[in-house]
């Protein structure tokens, strides 16, 4: 089985010294973080910004030098995009907008490019894990694949052969499961013919550590979500059990974009 660490939110504002507080022992394990990054922060992004910066000027991440420079000398960190500001408007979330997503996206992956250089990978995580069939476009046009919550093979839908055999496999899985009580993240990655898919666990799910068991069992893949600016000494003693059990079962700790390779 595979384990990744999906940490999402990093930002502009994000603090070098907290990276360091939450992981640097789980470096000294070498096992590796994708840190899922916001290429264009602002102070109205729904996201940890301190209370900082001026109303709607963004914020690039490349523009942190300490940071960056930081991420660039660690060989245990990867880069993924988080969307390109975080910004939900009107109650939408930013990967569920009709329209505009394809140039956004672009701008980002070009901000990531600069900043990071080979250690961003194309692999994209849509803000709150919500995105909709524009996203989904917008992320393809980009070359990238995704990493998101539980729902992969439902909440979307493109007029597309891989999307029709996608849709039955996750009914099928879902109906299988449904009468335990818990449904599991689907453990093995989706290709969708444009790009392929993941699905998570969030560290605070009640069922993450049966979901672990479970693809243990299957052969499969097994994402956890954390986030830096909310991480607790309670919940890193839950993402250390998680890594304890991980080995136990032999688990290769992987960068997240070898889960598609």
């Amino acid at each position: 089985m595979k384990f990744v660490i999906r940490d999402d939110d990093l930002n502009y504002f994000s603090k070098l010294s907290d990276i360091e507080r939450w992981y640097a022992d789980i470096f000294t394990k070498r096992i590796p973080v994708g840190f899922s990054t916001i290429p264009f922060v602002k102070k109205e992004s729904d996201v940890y910004t301190e209370g900082s910066g001026e109303e709607s000027a963004e914020y690039p991440i490349s523009t942190n030098f300490e940071l960056v420079t930081y991420i660039r000398n660690n060989p245990y960190i990867e880069i993924l995009q988080h969307g390109t500001t975080h910004e939900t408007k009107d109650g939408v979330f930013e990967y569920r907008r009709k329209r505009g997503l394809i140039e956004e996206t672009l701008r980002g992956k070009k901000e990531l490019e600069n900043a990071f250089g080979d250690k961003f990978k194309n692999v994209f995580v849509p803000p709150h894990d919500w995105i909709g069939s524009h996203g989904v476009l917008a992320v393809e046009a980009a070359g990238e694949n995704i990493i998101r919550g539980r729902g992969a093979g439902l909440k979307n839908f493109i007029f597309r052969s891989a999307y029709v055999g996608i849709f039955f496999r996750m009914v099928f899985f879902k109906a299988k499961h449904f009468f335990t009580g818990i449904i599991p993240a689907y453990p093995f990655v989706l290709d969708f013919g444009g790009h392929k898919e993941a699905c998570s666990y969030r560290l605070e799910d009640t069922d993450i550590f049966s979901g672990l068991d479970y693809v243990q069992k299957k052969n499969g893949i097994f994402v956890v979500v954390t986030h830096l600016h909310a991480l607790t000494t309670d919940k890193k003693e839950r993402l250390l059990e998680l890594i304890e059990t991980a080995k136990e079962y032999n688990a290769e700790f992987v960068y997240p974009h070898e889960l598609f390779v």
